[in-house]
Protein backbone atom coordinates (compact mmCIF):
# COMPACT_ATOMS: atom_id res chain seq x y z
CA UNK A 1 0.00 0.00 0.00
CA UNK A 2 1.46 3.40 -0.84
CA UNK A 3 -1.03 5.97 0.36
CA UNK A 4 -3.24 6.03 3.66
CA UNK A 5 -6.63 7.69 4.63
CA UNK A 6 -4.91 11.41 5.31
CA UNK A 7 -2.82 11.13 1.74
CA UNK A 8 -5.81 9.44 -0.13
CA UNK A 9 -8.70 11.85 1.59
CA UNK A 10 -6.97 14.89 0.36
CA UNK A 11 -6.52 13.33 -3.14
CA UNK A 12 -9.59 13.13 -3.26
CA UNK A 13 -10.76 16.28 -2.46
CA UNK A 14 -8.31 18.16 -4.56
CA UNK A 15 -9.93 16.06 -7.58
CA UNK A 16 -13.67 16.77 -6.84
CA UNK A 17 -12.89 20.60 -6.83
CA UNK A 18 -11.29 20.23 -9.90
CA UNK A 19 -14.10 18.15 -11.68
CA UNK A 20 -16.75 21.28 -10.41
CA UNK A 21 -13.67 24.19 -10.88
CA UNK A 22 -11.60 22.77 -14.15
CA UNK A 23 -9.66 26.27 -14.27
CA UNK A 24 -7.98 25.50 -10.94
CA UNK A 25 -6.11 22.70 -12.42
CA UNK A 26 -5.06 24.40 -15.26
CA UNK A 27 -3.81 27.67 -13.18
CA UNK A 28 -2.04 24.73 -11.15
CA UNK A 29 -0.23 23.40 -13.93
CA UNK A 30 0.64 26.64 -15.30
CA UNK A 31 2.16 27.41 -11.79
CA UNK A 32 3.95 24.61 -11.33
CA UNK A 33 5.60 24.79 -14.61
CA UNK A 34 6.72 28.21 -14.44
CA UNK A 35 10.14 28.80 -13.00
CA UNK A 36 9.90 32.50 -12.80
CA UNK A 37 6.95 32.19 -11.05
CA UNK A 38 7.92 29.39 -8.52
CA UNK A 39 12.34 29.47 -8.32
CA UNK A 40 12.63 33.30 -9.42
CA UNK A 41 10.34 34.75 -7.08
CA UNK A 42 12.40 33.32 -3.91
CA UNK A 43 15.61 34.74 -6.07
CA UNK A 44 13.84 37.85 -6.31
CA UNK A 45 13.58 38.03 -2.68
CA UNK A 46 16.91 36.89 -1.95
CA UNK A 47 18.99 39.12 -3.56
CA UNK A 48 16.19 41.90 -2.35
CA UNK A 49 17.59 40.48 0.80
CA UNK A 50 21.19 41.28 0.37
CA UNK A 51 21.39 44.56 -1.27
CA UNK A 52 18.58 46.38 0.97
CA UNK A 53 20.04 49.17 3.10
CA UNK A 54 20.34 48.67 6.60
CA UNK A 55 23.05 49.88 8.75
CA UNK A 56 24.62 46.53 9.62
CA UNK A 57 24.54 44.03 6.32
CA UNK A 58 27.29 41.65 7.24
CA UNK A 59 25.34 38.91 9.20
CA UNK A 60 22.79 38.96 7.27
CA UNK A 61 24.57 38.34 3.57
CA UNK A 62 26.59 35.31 5.77
CA UNK A 63 23.23 34.08 6.49
CA UNK A 64 21.96 34.35 3.55
CA UNK A 65 25.21 32.53 2.30
CA UNK A 66 24.96 29.99 4.43
CA UNK A 67 21.63 28.99 3.68
CA UNK A 68 22.28 29.01 -0.63
CA UNK A 69 25.01 26.28 -0.12
CA UNK A 70 22.66 24.71 2.48
CA UNK A 71 20.26 24.16 -0.24
CA UNK A 72 22.87 21.99 -2.70
CA UNK A 73 23.26 19.94 0.31
CA UNK A 74 19.25 19.86 1.14
CA UNK A 75 18.80 18.79 -2.89
CA UNK A 76 21.40 15.98 -2.28
CA UNK A 77 19.60 14.81 0.56
CA UNK A 78 16.26 14.92 -1.09
CA UNK A 79 17.00 12.69 -3.85
CA UNK A 80 19.60 10.39 -1.05
CA UNK A 81 16.49 9.80 0.73
CA UNK A 82 14.23 8.80 -2.33
CA UNK A 83 16.67 6.14 -3.90
CA UNK A 84 17.14 4.60 -0.41
CA UNK A 85 14.18 4.80 0.65
CA UNK A 86 11.15 2.50 -0.13
CA UNK A 87 9.92 3.65 -3.49
CA UNK A 88 6.98 5.46 -3.66
CA UNK A 89 4.71 5.78 -7.14
CA UNK A 90 3.54 9.31 -7.40
CA UNK A 91 -0.32 9.80 -7.07
CA UNK A 92 -0.54 10.48 -10.71
CA UNK A 93 1.08 7.38 -11.95
CA UNK A 94 -0.19 5.07 -8.85
CA UNK A 95 -2.73 2.23 -10.04
CA UNK A 96 -4.21 2.17 -6.26
CA UNK A 97 -5.74 5.74 -7.33
CA UNK A 98 -7.39 4.07 -10.23
CA UNK A 99 -8.30 7.15 -12.72
CA UNK A 100 -8.13 9.84 -10.37
CA UNK A 101 -5.12 11.31 -12.48
CA UNK A 102 -6.16 10.15 -15.87
CA UNK A 103 -3.33 12.17 -17.38
CA UNK A 104 -0.91 10.22 -16.24
CA UNK A 105 3.52 11.13 -16.96
CA UNK A 106 5.42 7.95 -17.70
CA UNK A 107 8.44 10.38 -17.27
CA UNK A 108 7.83 10.55 -13.50
CA UNK A 109 7.24 6.35 -13.61
CA UNK A 110 10.86 5.82 -12.33
CA UNK A 111 10.99 8.88 -9.51
CA UNK A 112 10.05 8.39 -6.13
CA UNK A 113 7.23 10.37 -4.45
CA UNK A 114 8.79 10.76 -1.09
CA UNK A 115 10.32 13.12 0.17
CA UNK A 116 9.72 16.46 -1.54
CA UNK A 117 12.37 18.01 -3.23
CA UNK A 118 10.52 20.42 -4.00
CA UNK A 119 9.34 20.72 -0.19
CA UNK A 120 12.88 20.43 0.96
CA UNK A 121 14.53 22.95 -1.02
CA UNK A 122 11.88 26.18 -0.66
CA UNK A 123 10.72 25.33 2.86
CA UNK A 124 14.84 25.13 3.74
CA UNK A 125 15.01 28.62 1.75
CA UNK A 126 11.60 29.83 3.68
CA UNK A 127 12.97 29.26 7.06
CA UNK A 128 16.43 30.69 5.89
CA UNK A 129 14.71 34.29 4.56
CA UNK A 130 12.26 34.22 7.57
CA UNK A 131 15.08 33.96 10.03
CA UNK A 132 16.57 37.25 8.95
CA UNK A 133 13.22 39.31 7.84
CA UNK A 134 9.92 37.86 9.49
CA UNK A 135 7.47 39.73 7.08
CA UNK A 136 9.87 39.00 3.90
CA UNK A 137 9.95 35.22 5.36
CA UNK A 138 6.12 35.16 5.54
CA UNK A 139 6.18 36.02 2.11
CA UNK A 140 8.48 33.22 1.38
CA UNK A 141 6.29 30.61 3.31
CA UNK A 142 3.10 32.04 1.64
CA UNK A 143 4.88 31.23 -1.56
CA UNK A 144 6.38 28.21 -0.63
CA UNK A 145 3.08 26.55 0.50
CA UNK A 146 0.08 27.73 -1.93
CA UNK A 147 2.33 28.86 -5.00
CA UNK A 148 4.84 25.89 -4.87
CA UNK A 149 3.83 23.20 -2.95
CA UNK A 150 0.10 22.76 -2.59
CA UNK A 151 -0.41 22.89 -6.76
CA UNK A 152 2.12 19.72 -6.67
CA UNK A 153 -0.31 17.67 -4.71
CA UNK A 154 -3.58 19.18 -6.40
CA UNK A 155 -1.97 17.69 -9.99
CA UNK A 156 -0.62 14.47 -8.67
CA UNK A 157 2.78 15.30 -8.47
CA UNK A 158 3.41 14.45 -4.88
CA UNK A 159 1.01 12.94 -1.76
CA UNK A 160 0.73 15.51 1.16
CA UNK A 161 3.03 13.37 3.55
CA UNK A 162 5.29 14.05 1.24
CA UNK A 163 5.26 17.65 0.86
CA UNK A 164 5.13 17.15 5.10
CA UNK A 165 8.29 15.48 5.08
CA UNK A 166 9.87 17.62 2.88
CA UNK A 167 8.97 20.74 4.95
CA UNK A 168 9.88 19.72 8.06
CA UNK A 169 13.44 18.52 6.12
CA UNK A 170 13.87 21.89 4.92
CA UNK A 171 13.12 23.66 8.48
CA UNK A 172 15.93 21.63 9.69
CA UNK A 173 17.92 22.09 7.13
CA UNK A 174 17.90 25.92 7.22
CA UNK A 175 17.93 26.20 11.39
CA UNK A 176 21.43 24.16 11.33
CA UNK A 177 22.55 26.23 8.08
CA UNK A 178 22.04 29.54 10.47
CA UNK A 179 24.15 28.70 12.94
CA UNK A 180 27.05 30.76 14.24
CA UNK A 181 29.77 27.87 13.71
CA UNK A 182 28.30 27.12 10.15
CA UNK A 183 28.41 30.52 9.16
CA UNK A 184 31.93 30.69 10.06
CA UNK A 185 33.05 28.01 8.56
CA UNK A 186 31.07 28.32 5.31
CA UNK A 187 30.35 32.52 4.97
CA UNK A 188 32.97 34.41 6.23
CA UNK A 189 35.29 32.68 3.73
CA UNK A 190 32.82 33.58 1.21
CA UNK A 191 32.49 37.40 1.99
CA UNK A 192 36.15 37.69 2.12
CA UNK A 193 36.12 36.43 -1.71
CA UNK A 194 33.43 38.68 -2.27
CA UNK A 195 35.47 41.92 -1.39
CA UNK A 196 38.52 40.52 -2.64
CA UNK A 197 36.90 39.35 -6.32
CA UNK A 198 33.74 40.81 -6.61
CA UNK A 199 33.19 40.22 -10.08
CA UNK A 200 34.01 36.24 -9.83
CA UNK A 201 32.15 36.17 -6.71
CA UNK A 202 28.70 37.52 -8.13
CA UNK A 203 29.16 35.77 -11.47
CA UNK A 204 28.80 32.45 -8.68
CA UNK A 205 26.00 34.13 -6.78
CA UNK A 206 23.70 34.77 -9.69
CA UNK A 207 24.56 31.12 -10.90
CA UNK A 208 23.57 29.56 -7.47
CA UNK A 209 20.45 31.67 -7.86
CA UNK A 210 19.18 30.98 -11.48
CA UNK A 211 19.71 27.20 -10.66
CA UNK A 212 17.83 27.84 -7.05
CA UNK A 213 15.51 28.95 -9.45
CA UNK A 214 15.03 25.96 -11.87
CA UNK A 215 15.23 23.59 -8.71
CA UNK A 216 19.14 22.46 -9.78
CA UNK A 217 17.75 20.72 -13.20
CA UNK A 218 20.39 22.12 -15.51
CA UNK A 219 23.12 20.46 -12.39
CA UNK A 220 21.45 17.37 -12.97
CA UNK A 221 21.20 17.40 -16.53
CA UNK A 222 24.66 17.71 -16.51
CA UNK A 223 25.49 15.01 -13.90
CA UNK A 224 23.03 12.62 -15.40
CA UNK A 225 25.03 13.01 -18.57
CA UNK A 226 28.75 12.83 -16.98
CA UNK A 227 27.56 9.40 -15.47
CA UNK A 228 26.11 7.91 -18.83
CA UNK A 229 29.02 9.19 -20.56
CA UNK A 230 31.24 7.89 -17.88
CA UNK A 231 29.34 4.21 -18.04
CA UNK A 232 29.83 4.18 -21.91
CA UNK A 233 33.44 4.68 -21.58
CA UNK A 234 34.02 2.41 -19.01
CA UNK A 235 35.21 -1.23 -20.47
CA UNK A 236 32.72 -3.83 -20.34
Amino acid sequence: MFTNFFDSGILYLCHDLNSHFGLLGRIAAFVSENGLIKGGFIAILIWWLWFQDTPNQQPIREKILGIMIATIGAIFLARGLALILPFRPRPIVNPELGSLFVQGNAALETWSSFPSDHAVLFFTLATGIWLISKPVGFIAFFHTIFIVCLPRIYLGLHYPTDIIAGAFLGIGIALLATRLDWRILVAKPLMKYADNSPSWFYSGFFILTFQIGEMFESSRDIIRGVVKLLIMLLPT
